[in-house]
């Protein structure tokens, strides 16, 4: 919830910038791209900066909790950057969707245990409330990316 406020602020700003000139993207989704990029950008970077936050979340039963925040962290940075790109959108929205269903399940740990992050985030509303959030997310960034699913035609004798 927070994410997307986050996210349509700092798109709002970049379409604000575009009319007074100071932006030469002009379309709505084009800025949202970007800003959802520099949110997960700013997210990858917290993996490195709180890393004890993400640690909270894993599940136990996952092997190398640190090296996987760390490289969800990565993952988080490279595709943020890349959905930044107009080349590169596609591919880094589909790598970013993985990685968001990827971490799905510690998503769900967290809500199933209740798991004490800290602030309005150890709230059982909000962890449960996150879960279907995160596919919403998973729908934008596929929206921002403009990704496209081929249609085949099946020709009949």
């Amino acid at each position: 919830m927070t994410v997307f406020l986050l996210i349509i602020i700092l798109a709002a700003g970049l379409q604000l910038a575009a009319k007074a000139g100071l932006n030469p993207q002009k379309r709505f989704r084009d800025n949202a791209r970007i800003a959802t990029g520099i949110f997960f950008i700013f997210t990858g970077l917290s993996h490195f900066l709180m890393p004890d936050m993400f640690m909270k979340m894993m599940p136990p039963v996952l092997p190398a909790p640190l090296f996987l925040i760390y490289l969800s962290g990565v993952f988080e940075i490279l595709g943020g950057i890349g959905l930044m790109l107009a080349r590169t959108k596609k591919a880094a929205a589909i790598g970013l969707i993985l990685l968001l269903l990827a971490v799905f399940p510690a998503n769900i740990y967290v809500a199933v245990n209740n798991v004490q992050l800290g602030g309005f985030m150890s709230e059982g509303i909000y962890q449960w409330l996150r879960l279907p959030m995160q596919l919403v997310l998973i729908w934008w960034v596929w929206w921002t990316a403009e990704i496209q699913l081929a249609h085949r035609r099946v020709q009949t004798i």
